[in-house]
C-alpha cells in the first residue's frame, strides 16, 4: 500500500502539548546521539491486545520510486509539535520536568502495526511480529536538528513499525508561541512524528495525531483506556478497479482519448510562471525549506469563511483563489504582463469518497492528485469571488467524475512520451488543505495544550517544488509555505507568501 509516485505532499508539524511518552523501541538511536542525550525502551504488545490482520494483504500497486525515496530516508509524513504540560494536581514541583509514557495509541490503530512483506515479487502488508514502538526522549537537543535526522532515517519495512516518533525535552526559558498557554502549562516539549507515506496520507497522519492528544489527555485525566480498534485498513483495490474501467472506456473512444491526451501533454510540458518571470535556477544539491508558518487572523477568517458561504463555496476554493492571485501579481510585477494567466495547480484528493461501505477511518495511502488549471483575468481582484465560484465549480465536477483518477491513467498513457523530461517543474504550486469551517480543531485539552504546529514535505524531485499547507490547531488556521532551493529564491518566496496574505486580508475586508 504504498504512495503512488510524486505524492508525497504532506509535511511535518510542529504543536504544543503538555506530559508526552517515553515507551520507544531503540531503533535509530545512534543516529539521533549526536544531537542529544536519548532515553529509549522496546515495548512490546500483551498477546491480548494484537489484533492481527486475517490474512496478509497484497499492496500490488506499490510502486518501486516511492520505496527508493523512503529507503534514501526522505520519509513521508512528518509532523513536529510542541508541547506544555498543566502543573500537576498530585503536587510535582513546578521546576520539575517529569517524562511521560507513551500512549498506547497504537494498539487502537491497526496502520500502526503493520508492516511490509515481499511475496512472489510483490510486497504485501501484515502484521508485525512484535508490535513496537520507535519513541525516544531528546534531552539537550535543537528540534530541527532532530527533525534533519528522524526524516533522513529509513525505516526497518520488513520488520515495523512504519512511523517513529521523537520527544524533544525543551528548557525552562524556551519562548512559547502562546505565552498565555505556557503560565497554565509549564512544562513544554516538542513532539516530532514521522510517518512512512506509503502507508499514511494527510487524513492518516491528521487522525492519528488528534488520536494521539485526546489519548494522553486521558491518560492525564486518569480515564480508562481500551483498545477499541478505530476504523479500518483497506488496499486500493476499489480504486485499481476505477482505473480500469475508465482506461477501458476511454479506449473505446479514441477521439476523445486522443484529445484528453494532447491537453495532459501540454500540461505535462509546460513552463511554471515562476520560472517565467524569474528564472530557472540550479541550485544543487537542492533543498527544501519551510517559510515561518503565519496565523490567519481570526477576526477575518470568520469574515472569509461567511463570504465563502454565501458564494456556496468551499474555503478550499477559496483559498485557490487567493493564491492564484498573489501569484498571478507577482509575475506581472516581474515583467510577465498578459491580459490573462493559465495558472496550472496540484491537489492532493483522498479516494476514500470512491470507496463503498465506508463507515468510519480508512486507514492506508488513498490519496491521488489531480491538477486545476485556471484561467485568471489580470484584474481578478475586482471580480474575486466570481472566479472563486468557477474555481470551485470546476474543482466539484472533476472530483464527481472521478478526475484524480482519469488523470492517473493518462499520464501512465503518456509516460513513454515524456519520460525523458527528468524531474522538470510542471505545476505553478501545489495546496494540501486539512482545514475546514465544520471541523473541530483539536488542541485544547484538560492536561495538555497545543501551543504551536509547523508541517514539512519535501517536494525536491516533485513536478511541483512549491507547497501551501492550511493546517487548523485550537481555534486557529495557519498557512505555511514549503518551497525547493532549485525553484524560487527565499526572497521572492517570502514575498509570495506574504502578497498571499495580503490578499486573504484584502479580500475579506473588502465590500462585496
Amino acid at each position: 500500500m504504498v504512495a503512488p509516485a510524486g505524492c508525497r505532499a504532506v509535511p511535518r508539524w510542529v504543536w504544543t502539548w503538555a506530559w508526552v511518552p517515553s515507551t520507544a523501541s531503540g531503533l535509530r538511536r545512534t543516529a539521533a546521539a549526536s544531537v542529544g542525550r536519548q532515553h529509549s525502551r522496546r515495548y512490546s504488545v500483551p498477546t491480548s491486545h494484537r489484533h492481527s490482520l486475517q490474512h496478509e494483504r497484497a499492496a500490488v500497486e506499490v510502486q518501486d520510486r516511492q520505496l527508493c525515496k523512503e529507503d534514501s530516508g526522505q520519509s513521508g509524513n512528518r509532523r513536529y509539535n510542541r508541547h506544555h504540560r498543566h502543573h500537576p494536581e498530585h503536587g510535582a514541583p513546578r521546576d520539575s520536568r517529569p517524562v511521560p509514557g507513551c500512549p498506547d495509541a497504537h494498539l487502537k490503530v491497526e496502520a500502526l502495526r503493520i508492516r511490509f512483506r515481499e511475496r512472489d515479487g510483490e510486497l504485501w502488508v501484515a502484521d508485525m511480529d512484535t508490535p513496537k514502538i520507535d519513541f525516544q526522549v531528546v534531552e539537550g537537543g535543537n528540534v530541527e536538528d532532530v527533525a534533519k535526522i528522524t526524516s533522513h532515517s529509513a525505516y526497518s519495512k520488513v520488520e515495523g513499525p512504519l512511523w517513529r516518533a521523537r520527544l524533544v525535552v525543551c528548557p525552562p526559558d524556551e519562548p512559547c508561541m502562546l505565552p498565555q498557554v505556557k503560565e497554565a502549562f509549564p512544562y513544554q516539549y516538542h513532539l516530532v512524528i514521522d510517518m512512512h507515506h506509503a502507508v499514511f496520507d494527510a487524513l492518516c497522519n491528521m487522525v492519528v495525531s488528534e488520536l494521539f492528544f485526546q489519548t494522553l489527555d486521558s491518560m492525564l485525566d486518569g480515564a480508562q483506556l481500551d483498545d477499541r480498534q478505530i476504523g479500518e485498513f483497506r488496499d486500493r483495490s476499489e480504486v485499481r478497479a476505477a482505473e480500469a474501467r475508465i482506461r477501458e472506456s476511454l479506449q473505446k473512444d479514441p477521439r476523445r482519448l486522443k484529445a484528453l491526451l494532447e491537453e495532459r501533454y501540454k500540461i505535462m510540458t509546460r513552463v511554471p510562471l515562476i520560472t517565467e518571470a524569474f528564472g530557472e535556477r540550479k541550485e544543487s544539491p537542492p533543498d527544501t525549506n519551510t517559510l515561518r508558518p503565519e496565523i490567519l487572523d481570526h477576526k477575518l477568517l470568520q469574515v472569509f469563511n461567511a463570504k465563502c458561504k454565501a458564494h456556496k463555496v468551499t474555503f478550499n476554493s477559496g483559498f485557490l483563489g487567493v493564491m492564484n492571485v498573489a501569484l498571478m501579481e507577482l509575475v506581472r510585477e516581474a515583467g510577465v504582463v498578459r491580459d490573462s494567466y493559465v495558472i496550472s495547480t496540484r491537489h492532493p484528493v483522498s479516494t476514500r469518497r470512491y470507496m463503498r461501505g465506508v463507515t468510519s477511518m480508512v486507514w492506508g495511502f488513498h490519496s491521488l492528485p489531480m491538477s486545476m488549471d485556471t484561467v485568471m483575468p489580470w484584474d481578478a481582484r475586482n471580480n474575486f469571488w466570481k472566479h472563486v465560484v468557477d474555481i470551485d465549480t470546476n474543482f466539484r465536477e472533476r472530483i464527481r467524475k472521478m478526475g484524480p483518477v482519469e488523470q492517473l491513467v493518462l499520464d501512465t498513457m503518456l509516460q513513454p512520451m515524456i519520460k525523458d523530461r527528468g524531474n522538470k517543474t510542471i505545476y505553478d504550486m501545489a495546496l494540501t488543505n486539512t482545514y475546514a469551517p465544520t471541523i473541530e480543531a483539536i488542541g485544547n485539552g484538560k492536561h495538555v495544550q497545543i501551543s504551536q504546529f509547523h508541517g514539512y514535505s519535501s517536494v525536491n524531485g516533485l513536478e511541483y517544488k512549491m507547497l501551501c499547507g492550511i493546517f487548523g490547531f485550537k481555534n486557529w488556521v495557519q498557512s505555511q509555505l514549503a518551497y525547493s532551493s532549485e525553484y524560487i529564491t527565499k526572497e521572492i518566496a517570502a514575498k509570495l507568501f506574504e502578497r498571499m496574505i495580503t490578499v486573504f486580508n484584502d479580500t475579506a475586508k473588502s465590500l462585496d
